[in-house]
């Protein structure tokens, strides 16, 4: 899993049938201390998330295993809002 800030959305009207339906975000990667990645992503929206919003991102054949995603076509999905992280002693991580 990865840990992404939600920073755009895509729209498509031209896509696979697999894709209709689906909301898709532009999602960017972040540390432990949640400084941005130069890492990008689009995934398939599973929980709601919005703009700003920190999320848990799932790639590859794992992103199909959830109810939305089941049969598309898709590397990438969120799946779960981050809404906080507690660390008892984050020198000993970074």
């Amino acid at each position: 899993m990865k840990m992404v800030k939600v920073i755009g959305s895509v729209t498509s009207t031209i896509k696979d049938d697999c894709l209709k339906g689906v909301k898709l975000l532009f999602v960017q990667a972040v540390d432990i201390d949640l400084t941005e990645r130069n890492d990008f992503y689009i995934a398939i929206d599973t929980v709601g998330l919005g703009e700003g919003e920190l999320g848990l991102m799932v790639i590859g054949s794992t992103a199909k295993l959830t109810d939305i995603t089941k049969g598309r076509n898709v590397d990438a999905a969120l799946v779960a809002k981050v809404e906080r992280i507690d660390l008892k002693n984050i020198n000993h991580i970074v």
